[in-house]
C-alpha cells in the first residue's frame, strides 16, 4: 500500500511538473523575452520553482539568456530569457487542391523560407514527394539549426487531429486515411494535423486579427480557376471560442459544403479577383452580386452562433477597404436586430499563408508539450 502511495506521488509530481514547465515555456513564447522575475509574477509559482524551471530549460537548450531588462532602478539588472531559435524547427503544410504552401519556422516562430510546391501525384504518394522536395531543398539551403522537431499539415476535410486521421476528405477521395501515420512513418518526427481552416484560424488568433477579435468565425475562401473564370470552392469555416478551437462531437464543426451548392456564388474574372484585393479596387455589379451571396452565408452563421467578429481568409486577397465594409454593411443589415448588436469582418493578415503557418505554430506546440513531459522532475 505504501509503495502505491509512493508511485502516485511521484505521477503526481511528474504532472504538476509538466504542467509547470508548459506554463513557463508558453509564457516565454507568447510574451517573452522575460525575467525569472516577471515569469515569477505571471505564473503565481515560487521563485524557486521558477529558478529550475528556467535553469533546466537552459539546459536542454529550449530557452536561452538574451540581454537584460531595461530598467531605471538601482541594482542588478533582470537576465531576460526567451526561446532559443536554434533548438530546431518545423514545417507546417497546408494542402490546397493541387498546390502544397510550405513553411519552415525555428523554434522561435521566425521564418526560415517558404515554398509552394504542385501536386501532381496521387495523395498516397505525397509522403514520399514531400520528403524529396524537402530533402532537396536541404541540399540547397543547408540544414537548418537544431533538428526537425516537428510537421503540421491542414487539409480540407474532416480530421481527427486526436488520431491523426482523415476522418472524409471529398477533394481528395480519402476515408478514414491515417494521415499522421503515414507522414511520420517517412520523416519519423511527430506529425499533427487538422482541417485547414482550423489551422488558418489557429494562425489567425497568434498572429492576426483574432488577437483582438476575441471569439470569431474564421471563413476561407479558395478560388479555383476555371477557364478564363474563377469559382469560389473550398469553402469552409472554424469557429474559434473562448480562447481555442471549437471541432464539434465528431470533428466536422464548420463543415459547410452541403450548405453551398455549387454556382451558389457566382464566378469570377481575374480583374474582379485583383479588385478584391486592392486597395482603391472598383466593385462592379457582379462583384458585388458575389459579395451579396457570400454575405448572406455568413449571416446564418453569425445568426446561429451570435459572433461578433468574421474573418476572412483562403486564396483570395479579400483586402480591398471597400470590400470589406460592403459585405459588412450587408451582414449587419440581416442579422437579427438585436441592441448594440454589430459583426465586425477583418482581412486575413495571412492570406493563403494562414493554413501552413497555422499546421507550423501547432506543431511547435505540440514539440513543446512533449519537451515539457519528457524532462525529469523539478526539485524544490
Amino acid at each position: 500500500m505504501k509503495s502505491s502511495m509512493q508511485g502516485l506521488k511521484k505521477i503526481n509530481q511528474a504532472s504538476a511538473a509538466a504542467m509547470n514547465r508548459a506554463l513557463v515555456l508558453g509564457l516565454i513564447r507568447e510574451s517573452g523575452p522575460l525575467s525569472r522575475r516577471q515569469l515569477t509574477e505571471k505564473t503565481s509559482l515560487r521563485s524557486s520553482s521558477v529558478t529550475y524551471i528556467t535553469r533546466d530549460l537552459i539546459e536542454a537548450q529550449i530557452i536561452h539568456e538574451r540581454g537584460k531588462l531595461d530598467s531605471n532602478s538601482v541594482g542588478k539588472k533582470q537576465v531576460l530569457l526567451d526561446i532559443n531559435p536554434d533548438f530546431g524547427w518545423v514545417i507546417g503544410i497546408g494542402i490546397d487542391g493541387d498546390w502544397m504552401s510550405l513553411v519552415m519556422l525555428d523554434a522561435q516562430g521566425c521564418v526560415i523560407d517558404r515554398d509552394h510546391v504542385a501536386m501532381l501525384e496521387p495523395f498516397e504518394l505525397l509522403p514520399e514527394r514531400l520528403k524529396q522536395r524537402i530533402d532537396s531543398w536541404i541540399d540547397r539551403r543547408g540544414q537548418p539549426a537544431g533538428e526537425l522537431l516537428g510537421i503540421g499539415i491542414g487539409m480540407p476535410g474532416v480530421i481527427d487531429p486526436d488520431r491523426g486521421i482523415a476522418l472524409r476528405s471529398v477533394p481528395f477521395r480519402l476515408t478514414s486515411w491515417p494521415l499522421a501515420e503515414r507522414f511520420n512513418q517517412r520523416f519519423n518526427v511527430p506529425v499533427t494535423v487538422d482541417n485547414d481552416s482550423n489551422f488558418a484560424a489557429l494562425a489567425e488568433a497568434r498572429q492576426g486579427h483574432g488577437k483582438d477579435a476575441g471569439d470569431f468565425l474564421y471563413f476561407l475562401i479558395n478560388a479555383k480557376e476555371d477557364g478564363d473564370r474563377y469559382t469560389l470552392q473550398g469553402l469552409g469555416s472554424s469557429l474559434f471560442l473562448n480562447g481555442q478551437l471549437y471541432r464539434g462531437a465528431h470533428f466536422a464543426a464548420g463543415e459547410i459544403d452541403k450548405l453551398i451548392q455549387n454556382g451558389e456564388i457566382e464566378s469570377l474574372s481575374a480583374k474582379q479577383i485583383l479588385a478584391l484585393g486592392s486597395p482603391d479596387g472598383q466593385l462592379d455589379s457582379g462583384l458585388k452580386r458575389a459579395l451579396n451571396q457570400l454575405g448572406l452565408i455568413l449571416v446564418a452563421t453569425t445568426d446561429l452562433l451570435d459572433l461578433p467578429a468574421v474573418l476572412l481568409g483562403g486564396n483570395i486577397n479579400i483586402t480591398n477597404p471597400t470590400a470589406i465594409e460592403y459585405l459588412q454593411e450587408r451582414i449587419n443589415r440581416e442579422i437579427v436586430p438585436v441592441p448594440d448588436r454589430h459583426v465586425t469582418v477583418y482581412p486575413s493578415r495571412l492570406i493563403e499563408q494562414g493554413v501552413s503557418t497555422g499546421a507550423a505554430i501547432a506543431a511547435t506546440e505540440a514539440a513543446f508539450r512533449q519537451s515539457s513531459q519528457v524532462m525529469p522532475v523539478v526539485k524544490n
